[in-house]
């Protein structure tokens, strides 16, 4: 069945509208025969192995037709010679270099059902007549991303590969656990394609969606507000950090035995923000998408992406903010910032420091208690707890500072002045009557979901522009918000609206 995904023309080119029907009917026609060769396994031996083969063969099938019919659709938008001269012209003059035309070209095209058909189309190119230098010779390529085809362009096909294609290319690349993964996965739905394939389109897709989260930190700056999404409502803010090996250097220098460069593999610390919505009794409103978000720059970085997302999507009027997270100082130093960016009084963001994190302590500062017996410290801990869960956080203080002796009294001390520092951030009995969640359970979840489960193994090392590329785009998947990410990418707005949209809402 392999020469049936064979490069070639759509079955049919409709010449008017109207002849529609018969472009489904030449689409079905060319699989047609494979179709009733498929079943024939099934006729001949109906058991459930066979039944499962020959259902995959016939699905497989049908989704070849649909590209041709795809492709039929595509060709017959070209007849329109108006509107391919329009196209082409915006083109050409929204371009930063000056082009030229240079008439019409055949080119590949993918399509999700699996098929890869050519496509006759205008080609736009750098005009470098006149320049001076070496000119071109026979045989030789110019510099990449010098030609382009605007009519594929405004339909959204682009590395050769339609916007589904693209779409469930990187969809598939950040759900599995490699890009070896996603080319088995498309494999199974009938798309072959190769792991250099699948990556190329899986970056072209993340470049194209950190250039909108550019635009979108400018369009914040700049006031604009996209959506009423966090208006009138509580909201939960999480920010913290994960762990990646880095792939650094190896491009030049001497070679190793086997002929490979040397690299580095520091580590880095990816951050990551996670916003939820809350009902009046602090639970996660389930109807309402994750917003996760993460970078490898710093801490301002992902304070500004934060801040940016909130302002664009109405959470200047949010009824609620509260900010939960450890005890990181880098954390809590920069919610005041967070507060003036979006026009808010710094106190009206409740913060609350996280109840697990601070038990966590309690447990550490126990421990440097050497002599104790190990049911006492757990005795210890346990009555702590039940202190700081009431709101008791004095008598926590207290508790602690009667340790303060012996060789380990400076170490203790250490460990109470978490709680000194943060005593107004752990008033979890009045949180608790609020509604207001007492841990950032959700943000330890998104670091492990996000980073680790994809981002971070074994003998894995990331270039840091791939990694920034990837982590973006898993942040908006595990958050449920993939459909979001590509219409930006698609409409190249920052909004994720149409051009004439997207200036009407800005």
């Amino acid at each position: 069945m392999s020469d049936i995904y064979q490069i070639g023309a759509p079955a049919f080119i409709p010449e008017q509208r109207r002849q529609l029907p018969r472009l489904l009917r030449e689409s079905l026609d060319a699989v047609l025969p494979r179709v009733i060769e498929a079943l024939e396994p099934l006729l001949d031996q109906p058991v459930p192995e066979v039944f499962l083969r020959v259902e995959e063969a016939v699905l497989h099938l049908f989704q070849v037709a649909s590209s041709h019919v795809l492709g039929g659709v595509v060709a017959f938008l070209h007849k329109d010679a108006a509107q391919v001269d329009d196209v082409v012209c915006r083109s050409r003059l929204m371009s930063s270099q000056p082009t030229r035309s240079r008439g019409w070209r055949s080119t590949r095209v993918g399509f999700l059902g699996g098929a890869c058909l050519r496509i006759e189309t205008p080609y736009v190119m750098e005009d470098l007549r006149g320049r001076r230098g070496k000119t071109r010779g026979k045989g030789r390529r110019r510099r990449s991303g010098t030609g382009s085809y605007p009519v594929l362009e405004a339909l959204g096909i682009s590395r050769q590969a339609t916007p589904a294609l693209q779409s469930e290319v990187a969809r598939q690349a950040i759900r599995g656990a490699s890009f070896d993964e996603a080319c088995e996965s498309l494999a199974e739905r009938g798309i072959g394609l190769n792991r250099k394939t699948v990556r190329a389109i899986t970056l072209h897709v993340g470049d194209r969606a950190l250039e909108q989260r550019q635009e979108r930190l400018d369009a914040a700056a700049e006031g604009h507000v996209f959506t009423d999404e966090f208006t009138g409502k509580r909201i939960v803010l999480s920010v913290d950090g994960g762990r990646m090996r880095m792939r650094e250097g190896g491009l030049r220098g001497p070679r190793s035995q086997k002929g490979r460069r040397r690299y580095r593999t520091p580590w880095r610390e990816p951050k990551l923000v996670s916003v939820y919505v809350i009902d009046k009794r602090g639970k996660k409103v389930r109807d309402r998408p994750m917003f996760y978000d993460g970078t490898l720059g710093d801490s301002d970085a992902i304070f500004a992406i934060l801040a940016a997302e909130l302002r664009l999507r109405g959470a200047a009027k949010a009824k609620e903010i509260i900010f939960t997270a450890d005890g990181a100082p880098w954390i809590w130093n920069r919610i005041d910032a967070l507060a003036e960016s979006l026009g808010l009084d710094p106190r009206k963001i409740v913060r609350v420091a996280d109840f697990y994190h601070a038990v966590e302590h309690l447990t550490e500062l126990i421990e440097l208690c050497s002599s104790w017996t190990p049911r006492r410290r757990k005795r210890w801990v346990c009555k702590q707890r039940r202190r700081l869960k009431n709101g008791d956080v004095d008598l926590v203080i207290q508790a602690g500072r009667d340790l303060c002796r012996g060789r380990n009294a400076a170490k203790i001390r250490t460990q109470v002045e978490y709680f000194v520092e943060r005593k107004k951030m752990m008033r979890y009995r009045a949180y608790r009557r609020r509604g207001i969640p007492l841990g950032s359970g959700a943000m330890e979840s998104a670091v492990r979901r996000v980073i680790n489960l994809r981002l971070k193994g074994p003998s894995m090392f990331w270039r840091a522009e791939n990694a920034e590329r990837m982590l973006h785009m898993r942040s908006y998947f595990k958050a449920g918000r993939w459909d979001e990410l590509i219409r930006r990418v698609l409409y190249a707005t920052p909004s994720g609206m149409r051009m004439e949209s997207h200036a009407a809402a800005a």
